[in-house]
């Protein structure tokens, strides 16, 4: 019984079980991901997930004939609210829409298939790079971390974006490998697709082909190769194609401002913010046994891919130094980087303990151990997901917007840059500054006079709407010209409404 036992299950001598705990592995990540399904979009990033969803809604009511003239209008009107990346998952779910009615958790199930998808592209990865066990580790590490758990199933872009990756990693790999025209050209897809969803694709791609070109393959004989002029053309084509188009027709100028603060790299508390936000998204642990790890790669084979992962993300944080912090779904392209470099190490740890531990007993043992590991940071992860209750919010919008009339001349100080209202209430309105903002424009060397803003904001507005009480209190300014001059339209404990039209005095 105990041959027949260890001949069977042991996955590194049996196919058939490590296939099988691969697709067990990828069904669960999935499963994980549809507990609390339709609970709104706000446990995370919720202002980039709610532009998406009125993208969304926009592109639905395109096709919408049914629905109220007043409704359809502020439908479309509200999903244009910026353009950043091409709408490829919002088409898609917009699309969705069009056969099964309005429903925000369908991104949710999009986005998490992406994301277990390019675990099985990790999977095939990492088994080419260093061992089936390895990538078994690799590929459960990526699933299963709370943050890429909660972050992936999201109504954003990225984790099309970080599969698109991987799929791009893995075909960068295999070319490096075979030379093949096939391979060639299916980096050059996936990479190029990775980067027409998200442009920010490009630091963790571009730096896994360098690695490549200029460590594994060598640079005098890439320029030789018409296969890498192909790759690089297939990478950058459609994204230069739509940024140039949506600089000349789509006024995307503004998505390249507040965005680059070299000034932060000689200010330590920015390396101590980055490792903050790596050990609380990530794991310091795995991220730095996954640093060590390179070091324990093939030189010739592995290495340069590796390296040039690391480079390009440390070029990315470097770049973004700001919203490394404040957007912490940067760091998911890192997930992956982190388990693929883990591989090396993690292929030694299992050639020793096979060759060391040969009996029934110590491979239990690791089985146990590894589904503990699955257990802890699932059921933390389900926590997030359970106890994040926001079911009340979509009538609490709707309340407010139904106040305002669904009309113009609306400006707030409202969660999420007014999309909630936007969203729920049928309500577009101008967005006030936060202190955050000011913040940031601050430390771009931008000088900001309240009152100039404020006149020049609240020009021909109608209403001011309030429910960001802590925010008011942090602007006393604000807060004294909106109570001072300003007589109160509509108020409760969770909102106040001003009416603009009609002051009390002059500010």
């Amino acid at each position: 019984m105990k041959k027949l036992f260890f001949r069977y299950f042991v996955f590194r001598e049996r196919p058939w079980v490590w296939k099988g705990s691969l697709i067990l592995a990828l069904l669960t990540g999935f499963g994980l991901r549809m507990i609390n399904l339709t609970n709104p979009p706000l446990d995370f990033a919720p202002t980039r997930q709610l532009f998406s969803a009125l993208k969304a809604r926009g592109l639905y009511y395109q096709y919408v004939t049914n629905a109220p003239a007043w409704q359809r209008d502020a439908a479309i009107s509200l999903g244009v609210t910026g353009t950043i990346e091409p709408p490829v998952l919002e088409t898609i779910v917009s699309q969705t829409y069009r056969l099964t009615g309005e429903h925000l958790w369908i991104a949710r199930v999009y986005s998490s298939l992406f994301w277990v998808l390019g675990g099985l592209a990790l999977f095939l990865l990492i088994r080419e790079l260093a061992s089936t066990s390895a990538a078994m580790i690799g590929t459960l590490f990526y699933l299963f971390v709370p943050f890429g758990v909660i972050a992936s199933r999201t109504f954003m872009p990225d984790p099309l974006m970080v599969a698109l990756i991987i799929f791009a990693l893995w075909a960068l790999f295999r070319w490096q490998n075979t030379a093949s025209w096939k391979w060639a050209i299916l980096f050059g897809i996936f990479a190029g697709a990775a980067l027409f969803v998200k442009n920010l694709s490009v630091f963790i791609i571009v730096g896994g082909f360098a690695g490549v070109i200029f460590g594994a393959r060598g640079l005098k004989r890439s320029i030789r190769d018409p296969q890498a002029w192909v790759m690089a053309l297939l990478l950058v084509l459609p994204v230069g194609i739509y940024t140039l188009y949506g600089m000349l027709k789509l006024d995307m100028t503004g998505q390249f401002a507040l965005r680059f603060f070299p000034t932060m790299w000689i200010d330590p508390a920015f390396y101590f913010r980055w490792a903050y936000t790596v050990n609380w998204n990530i794991g310091m642990g795995a991220s730095l046994l996954a640093a060590l790890s390179v070091f324990l790669a093939d030189p010739r084979r592995e290495r340069p891919l590796l390296i040039g992962l690391w480079i390009g993300y440390l070029v990315f944080g470097m770049t973004f130094p700001y919203h490394f912090f404040t957007h912490d779904y940067y760091q998911l392209p890192f997930i992956p980087v982190v388990a693929v470099s883990m591989a090396p190490a993690f292929r030694l740890f299992f050639e020793c303990f096979f060759e060391r531990s040969p009996g029934l007993f110590p491979r239990l043992v690791l089985v146990g151990v590894v589904l503990v590991g699955l257990a802890v940071p699932s059921w933390y992860a389900r926590g997030q997901m359970v106890n994040s209750d926001y079911q009340n919010e979509p009538s609490f919008w709707a309340e407010i917007g139904d106040k305002l009339g669904h009309g113009p001349g609306v400006i707030g100080l409202t969660q999420d840059y007014g999309y909630r209202l936007a969203y729920w209430g049928w309500q577009g309105s101008a967005a006030w500054f936060t202190s955050a903002d000011f913040g940031v424009r601050y430390l771009a060397g931008q000088d900001v006079n309240i009152m100039e803003k404020f006149t020049e904001d609240t020009a021909g507005k109608q209403y001011f709407v309030v429910t960001m009480f802590g925010e008011l209190d942090n602007q006393p300014v604000v807060k004294d010209l909106l109570y001072t001059h300003y007589p109160i339209f509509a108020q409760t404990d969770e909102y106040v409404i001003f009416d603009l039209q009609h002051p009390l005095s002059q500010p």
